[in-house]
This record gives structure tokens, sequence and C-alpha cells, in this order.
């Protein structure tokens, strides 16, 4: 069977809870109940930001952006500190951190749900993973399809069709992500992290119920101009991407689920293959009118021709 790219967006999730997977309401929630957030972090990230108060926090990507460029500025001004004198606060110092805390916190969030993926959705996907052994990407936090695929014996180390890289014993390195077969295992790859991603482990089991923020976490969580840059400082991030074009090569169809489209950076990636790849979208029949998504996506994406699949529930797919 022909092999495909599978590019899993925060659909899923809002599939099931539109409420609680909204990015917007996890940053507010997580903002309204962090314990990693001081009174003067709080109040240095919303001068950071045009238009926040305590009232109406941050609750997009894109007013992250404004952030950003301040911790740039931050750490910046850090590195000219003479004689012990500082043009920069204690308080202003902590906030590249305390932002890190509060992104990780966000992720965690999502992947906290306790929600579950419908089996008359899992299972077929899992089949299809199992007969092609396709690869699959996701791009948002939840851990929805991570623990589906791993009930269905989809993610099982080497003895599964996909392999992520984290071996049991040494933890993530890029050669395992080596396939000595390549007809055998596909890749899965988180393209911006995973909040079980600590340093060179993955937290499984019991273990995730104490992840600290303060550890070193790989989470993506930016306006889209920034995202490349935190990809290219982790060295898990940076070998997913790196994989990813080969994982182009190999497919012969790129199917997008559940995704927005709004990433940028993916999106160049997919473009370079409109000549030679069939593409297959599935979305939220409520994102808008089918003649306008069409040229939405045209635009997106590059492709001319491509099938538009729209659902009142895109966990209701199964023709994989």
């Amino acid at each position: 069977m022909p092999r495909s790219l599978l590019i899993f967006g925060n659909g899923m999730g809002l599939a099931l809870d539109p409420e609680y997977f909204s990015l917007g309401n996890g940053l507010t929630s997580v903002w309204n109940n962090t314990d990693h957030l001081r009174r003067e972090h709080k109040n240095l990230i919303l001068s950071a930001i045009e238009g926040t108060t305590e009232e109406t926090p941050p609750c997009s990507e894109d007013q992250l952006d404004q952030l950003q460029v301040a911790i740039v500025a931050t750490e910046f001004l850090c590195n000219f500190e003479v004689g012990g004198t500082s043009w920069v606060s204690q308080p202003a110092k902590e906030l590249p951190s305390t932002f890190k805390k509060y992104i990780h916190e966000v992720a965690l969030h999502f992947h906290r749900s306790g929600f579950e993926l419908p089996d008359e959705f899992l299972e077929p996907l899992s089949d299809y993973i199992k007969d092609t052994k396709s690869h699959v990407v996701t791009l948002n936090y939840d851990n929805l399809l991570y623990d589906g695929f791993k009930s269905k014996g989809v993610l099982d180390g080497y003895h599964g069709p996909l392999i992520d890289g984290f071996w049991a014993s040494t933890g993530f390195d890029e050669e395992h992500l080596d396939r000595h077969n390549i007809k055998r295992h596909g890749w899965y790859m988180h393209l911006h992290g995973y909040p079980l991603f600590i340093g060179n482990n993955k937290v499984m089991g019991a273990g995730r119920d104490f992840l600290d923020p303060e550890d070193e976490s790989h989470i993506v969580l930016a306006h889209v101009e920034h995202k490349p840059l935190i990809i290219g400082s982790s060295h898990i991030l940076s070998s997913y991407w790196r994989r990813l074009e080969k994982a182009f090569e190999e497919s012969d169809q790129i199917i997008l689920f559940g995704y927005s489209g709004l990433d940028e950076h993916l999106n160049e990636r997919i473009k370079l293959r409109k000549e030679e790849k069939e593409l297959l979208i599935v979305e939220w029949d409520g994102a808008g009118e089918e003649s306008d998504r069409k040229r939405y996506w045209e635009e997106k994406v590059g492709f001319s021709r491509f099938e538009l699949v729209r659902l009142e529930s895109i966990l209701k797919f199964t023709a994989w």
C-alpha cells in the first residue's frame, strides 16, 4: 500500500471539546491558576503585550510575539552587567525562565485533559498505519494520539510500525531514528514539542504527575516568526525537522488532518511537494464556506489540485 505523511493539528482535541482544547482558553486557564507566575512576573508580561490586562491576559500565539521580543531584549541587556551594576531589575531577569514555565504549563494543560480518542476513529487509523508504515507528525501538545497509538501497538519501541527516537534505557538520540529497513518503520515526530520531553528523556507513567516546568523542556508555543529559532535550539525537535524531508520523499500522499494552516514554516515545506504528491485535507465543516476554504488552502500550501473532506466532526473520518 502507498505510504502517506499524516500531519495532525489541534483539530482532534477541538472535535472532542472545543472549549477545553482552545489555545486561548488554555493560556487563560493557566494564567489564572498557575503557581509559577508571581504578581511582579504577571505585571512584566502584561506590560510587554499591548492591550492585555489582568482581566484580559494573553490568549493567542500572535500576542506572544511582543513578549518574545521583550525577552530577547532582556537577555541582551543582562550581558552588559559591569561591576555589579545592572540595567535590568531582578524580576525582569527572571522573565525568560518564568515565561518558559508558563508555556510548559500551558502544554501540560492540554496533556492532562483526561479525554481519549474514540475507538471508532482510532482503530481504522491504527490499522492504516500498521499496513502502510506511514509517517505521523503532530503540531499539538495533547496526548490523545500518542496514548491512543500506545494502546493499539502502533507505538511499541521497535516492535511497532512507528519509532520516535527514544529508547527506555538511554533516552533520545537522533541515531535511534535510523531504520535498518525503511519499509518496516515510519516516524512519529512531535514537530512542536511535547510536555513529556524533559532534557533528553521522555517521562512516562506516574512520572507525568510530577513534571516541573523548571526542568529543561522542548515546547514551541510562540508567534510563527519565532518558531524556527526555538526549534533550532532543541536537539530533539531539530532532529525531527531534519527527518521531515525524508518523510516527504518516501510518501505518495500528504494528509492534513485538523490542521489550521497557520504554521508558515511548515507550509513552505509542503509547497515544495505540490508537483509530486497527492494532498488530502480533512477539516471541520464549520471553518467556512467550501469555496472559500479551497481558496484558503490553495494559498497556504500551493496545491491547485487536492481533495478536501469537510465533516461536522473530523473524528468521524475513517476512509484512510
